[in-house]
């Protein structure tokens, strides 16, 4: 009796009038394949967990990986954006060269370069491979060298800039300089007299003449041989209807006018038309006497002028 309770009896009946088959299977036969059933179904399930897990990690490497490759491309474009910047910076200082020369200073990108070492890289570090290539087999160097670069790029900047602003204040200072310095001639004809001792027309005596006397039409524009400020403007003595203009290096003086178009005090820019040719005061004629000086003295204006004469 206890031997068959180690047995189970599987029996089939194929119809009512068939033969029936009787199975017996044993206990352990029966539990074994259960617990195999329930380990393989533990199998199963770890086995498409698993598979999901292993996809997912596929997933995230081909993710990091196009990430990567589009990361590459960003490095190898910000390197090529930083090398345009250098090449940029390069004309820029060249630039700053012909300035120098024009302006006539010194210095020049040399004194730039021995300060660009001083707390940072000491030059531009440029690649040994093609940049795709350095970019693939080492991102991190790359980066640590385009962050070399942009600092390097950066001082460089700093000092051109200070550089420039140099340039700059020379320039202005030449600007003013030659906007204030009686260079055109400020009315257009012939000279009648000139700088230097002469005999005087109503005297008939020599006597230094410290001007020159053009002759133009009554009434032809008289125009600020230099910017300043008005100091004197109506009748003076032999002059005249004159206007006397000041700056820091010059006063220029302007004289037997027919009209006076300024008034004491009024800032004048060069060119700017002033007042009108005539005969006003001590004169034989239509003609303006223009006078020029510089430190208390009267200098020849002839030694000034850039232009010609007869320029218009």
């Amino acid at each position: 009796m206890s031997r068959r309770k180690n047995f189970f009896t599987l029996v089939i009946i194929p119809n009512r009038i068939g033969k029936v088959y009787r199975i017996i299977i044993p206990r352990f036969f029966l539990l074994a394949c259960t617990i195999g059933f329930i380990i393989g179904i533990f199998a199963l399930f770890h086995f498409i967990t698993e598979y999901k897990n292993m996809k997912d990690k596929v997933a995230q490497v081909e993710n990091l990986e196009a990430i990567t490759r589009i990361q590459q491309k960003k490095i190898i474009s910000l390197a090529n954006k930083v090398d345009e910047f250098k090449k940029t910076l390069e004309n820029l200082r060249k630039i700053e060269a012909r300035l120098r020369t024009l302006a006539g200073i010194g210095g020049n990108s040399t004194e730039i370069r021995e300060n660009l070492g001083r707390g940072g890289p000491e030059k531009y570090i440029l690649f040994d491979e093609p940049i795709t290539k350095k970019v693939q087999a080492d991102s991190l160097d790359v980066i640590e060298k385009i962050e070399d670069n942009v600092d390097f790029l950066k001082k460089f900047a700093e000092h051109q800039k200070r550089s420039l602003s140099q340039v700059e204040g020379v320039l202005e200072k030449r600007k003013k300089l030659f906007a204030s310095t009686p260079n055109i001639f400020p009315v257009h004809g012939w000279i009648s007299s000139g700088y230097g001792v002469r005999i005087d027309p109503f005297t008939g005596k020599k006597e230094m003449h410290k001007a020159i006397d053009i002759v133009a039409p009554w009434g032809t524009p008289v125009r600020a041989s230099a910017q300043g400020k008005v100091v004197y403007a109506g009748w003076k003595n032999l002059y005249g209807l004159t206007i006397e203009i000041r700056n820091e290096y010059y006063s220029t003086r302007y004289g037997h006018l027919s009209r006076v178009l300024v008034k004491k005090g009024d800032w004048v820019e060069k060119g700017q038309i002033i007042g009108r040719v005539g005969s006003s005061g001590r004169s034989t004629g239509p003609h303006l006497h223009f006078e020029v000086w510089r430190k208390g003295k009267t200098v020849n204006p002839l030694k000034l002028m850039v232009e010609p004469l007869g320029s218009s």
